[in-house]
């Protein structure tokens, strides 16, 4: 080939380049389109979805302690926070036996240094402020009171052997969850029968009075975090008296945060708020796409990802 027809083959290429490039772009920005029409379309779905049943239905919103009612047509919710000096209580007591191994099995087993012995003399110090305090309490269930009263001597008398030995060990460690695990149990049982009788006697308040709302299409979402969601307290209390279950959200659902939000009465839940809605939303695109009402509430891709590692050699 001549170096002119070379150069003539080199400016055809270009050209016939120049003619693609167009198309091929005008074919990603409609897929763009495409995609973007669907998000704005969605967020506006979700959005009239929300409007919709905060019109229809009455909406509970859980934060932890705090409660949340938001009836049809008011904007402001009307707010109910648990006493929680029980639940506070027996929380720092059960804390207790936590700290002591934290504490120790953050530094290693075997011989303690100066910094965990001293340490540990403080924290005895602390257990028996505490076990004083506990015993001259008037102002709770006498059998809890000699519960939390025992636990806290006890994981005192376990700093304290240990501050003398001057070393730890796995056993040592499992003896004393041996012998605080009843207490624990105790507090647990306290803690959660004093924040279901709350919610239960709060949300039978806002039934009576308002018996006219469409309490049997209640809604509700639970703000919560990774670690208590298996189990959690408040899902279970609103998925029996909503008659729910977790693996069908059709009318709890929960809300998992990385971070505590604002108290309720700071500031509005608009982000779970909206979680209620698209996961409303969703139960109608996935019984009209994929013909069940729970496909999105798992990855979509799951199946396919099953199958596909499955085939891994």
């Amino acid at each position: 080939m001549s170096l002119a027809s070379g150069r003539h083959a080199a400016r055809a290429a270009l050209l016939a380049l120049a003619l693609l490039l167009p198309a091929q772009g005008s074919r990603a920005d409609a897929l763009a389109d495409l995609d973007q029409a669907f998000k704005a379309t969605y967020r506006q779905a979700a959005t009239q979805t929300l409007d919709r049943l905060r019109a229809s239905v009455p909406v509970l919103v859980n934060r932890f302690e705090q409660l949340a009612l938001y009836r049809p047509g008011i904007a402001q919710p009307e707010l109910f926070a648990m006493d929680t000096g029980l639940y506070l209580q027996a929380s720092a007591v059960s804390h207790t036996a936590a700290a002591l191994d934290a504490r120790l099995l953050a530094g290693g087993l075997g011989r303690l240094d100066a910094e965990a012995l001293a340490w540990l003399a403080r924290y005895a110090s602390l257990l028996a402020a505490a076990e004083a305090e506990i015993a001259g309490r008037q102002d709770m269930p006498e059998a809890l009171r000699v519960v939390q009263r025992d636990m806290l001597a006890e994981v005192r008398r376990f700093t304290q052997r240990i501050q003398q030995q001057g070393a730890v060990d796995q056993a040592m460690l499992d003896a004393l969850g041996a012998a605080v695990r009843p207490a624990i149990q105790r507090n647990l049982t306290a803690a959660a029968v004093s924040q279901l009788d709350q919610f239960r006697a709060q949300l039978a308040r806002w039934q009576a009075a308002y018996p006219g709302l469409a309490w049997d299409r209640a809604l509700a979402v639970v703000i919560g975090v990774h670690q208590a969601r298996d189990g959690n307290l408040q899902r279970q209390f609103f998925d029996r008296m909503l008659g729910d279950r977790p693996d069908r959200q059709d009318r709890v659902v929960f809300a998992e945060t990385l971070a505590p939000p604002a108290p309720l009465d700071q500031a509005p839940p608009t982000e779970a708020l909206m979680l209620l809605a698209k996961v409303v939303l969703d139960k109608g695109l996935a019984a009209s796409l994929f013909g069940d009402p729970l496909a999105l509430q798992s990855d979509v891709l799951g199946p396919a990802a099953a199958a596909a590692i499955a085939g891994w050699r």
